[in-house]
């Protein structure tokens, strides 16, 4: 019996290394081709991240173009823009200057339109003053002189007084 016991555990010792065998060549199996299919994915990734690079290279070239042109884009515009606004600039002067002028020319032609309005204003009234003394002297005429003194041109300005070659009503002597 003891030689039963040996033989198995000589025997589950050899299916233990025959398992462990076929374990490890799986194992090393698998491995390889794990390390296979990584070599492959590498392969695959370097091919994949060269062609990548290649367009992130187009791109990029794009791009420095589209900046350049850009840049020049903007000098440009920005020179016309600085032209334009210096021409906006001078116009905006000589508007400026015209607006000035223009005011001085509408205070002067004011003033002397106020002047004018003051000398007309003035000649009114002195001719309401005028009319009104005429009419008080009428009054002041027909109120003392009687019916005799209307008849008489004459005697409606009694300032005038009565001169020798006129009588009464406005007649002349001989």
């Amino acid at each position: 019996m003891p030689f039963w016991i040996a033989a198995a555990i000589i025997g589950s010792a050899a299916y233990s290394a025959n398992e462990a065998r076929k374990s490890r060549q799986q194992a090393e199996s698998q491995q390889r081709a794990a390390l296979e299919r990584q070599a492959a994915d590498q392969a695959a990734f370097q091919t994949k991240l060269s062609e990548q690079t290649s367009v992130f290279g187009r791109q990029a070239g794009a791009l420095e173009e589209q900046s350049r042109l850009a840049k020049e884009q903007l000098a440009s515009t920005t020179k016309a823009m600085s032209e334009q606004l210096s021409v906006a600039q001078d116009q905006l002067a000589l508007n400026t200057k015209a607006y000035e002028t223009g005011v001085s020319q509408y205070e002067a032609s004011r003033m002397e339109m106020e002047r004018k309005a003051k000398e007309i204003q003035g000649q009114i009234d002195e001719e309401r003053r005028k009319a009104a003394e005429q009419q008080a002297t009428q009054l002041k005429a027909r109120t003392r002189g009687g019916r005799r003194a209307l008849l008489s041109q004459e005697r409606l300005t009694p300032e005038l007084g009565i001169t020798q070659d006129t009588l009464g009503a406005g007649m002349g002597m001989m």
